[in-house]
């Protein structure tokens, strides 16, 4: 289900799978925070999204993933989950709802094509 989870596969072991993933998170504007046993990774602004809604810029919208990682055995699934509820402030009308879904989207394709660049995506569901 593309709609809240997006995964990704990368070659190699899980140390640098999760390095690769940590460098392409961070290439696209994504502070990332380990919690342990999986990571969370933050884009945008909490302010910008609630109170502005709809007319908040692209660069501004709040993404917040979780990501956690899982070793095939040669090749690392990357699973990176969004929040079922996000607040998109305005009316919240939908519209809101859909740009943050595009805005997801958009993100993870950056993390992806940073991987592909690198040479190590195998595969990849957004």
């Amino acid at each position: 289900m593309a709609i809240l989870n997006f995964q990704l596969v990368v070659s190699g072991d899980l140390a640098a799978a999760q390095d690769a993933t940590r460098s392409a998170l961070e290439a696209a504007d994504f502070s990332v925070t380990d919690k342990g046993d999986h990571w969370k990774a933050a884009h945008g602004s909490i302010a910008r999204t609630m109170f502005q809604g709809f007319i908040t810029n692209e660069d501004s919208l709040r993404e917040v993933l979780d990501v956690t990682f899982t070793d095939l055995g040669g090749t690392v699934q990357v699973d990176l989950h969004r929040p079922i509820f996000q607040a998109g402030g305005g009316s919240d009308d939908g519209l809101v709802q859909l740009r943050l879904h595009d805005a997801y989207k958009e993100k993870v394709g950056e993390v992806a094509a940073d991987l592909q660049g690198r040479g190590i995506l195998v595969s990849s569901k957004i």
